[in-house]
């Protein structure tokens, strides 16, 4: 069984030749990082899952209070937790 499709996404994926080249590549380039996110996502154990929906918690409630936490920071905090998991596997 094929999932169905989103039907304003249908309908836009069908105009797309009618778009610029150029148009057409950013295109391919957005939705190429949309699937690859995708695909990691699918492949996180259930820990690690549990672990980033934790963060993306913290996050809100830090964004919530007024805080903030800067990119650096964040990727900081996702190696911390694949490098656990890697030694954890070990």
């Amino acid at each position: 069984m094929v999932p169905a499709m989103n039907k304003r996404l249908e309908s836009l994926l069908e105009r797309i030749p009618t778009w610029p080249e150029d148009a057409q590549e950013d295109a391919v380039t957005v939705l190429s990082d949309i699937e690859e996110k995708i695909r990691i996502l699918r492949s996180l154990s259930p820990e690690d899952r549990a672990k980033l929906e934790a963060l993306r918690a913290d996050i809100d409630h830090a964004y919530e209070r007024g805080g903030s936490y800067t990119d650096e920071e964040v990727a900081e905090y996702i190696e911390q937790i694949h490098s656990d998991a890697e030694r954890e596997k070990r």
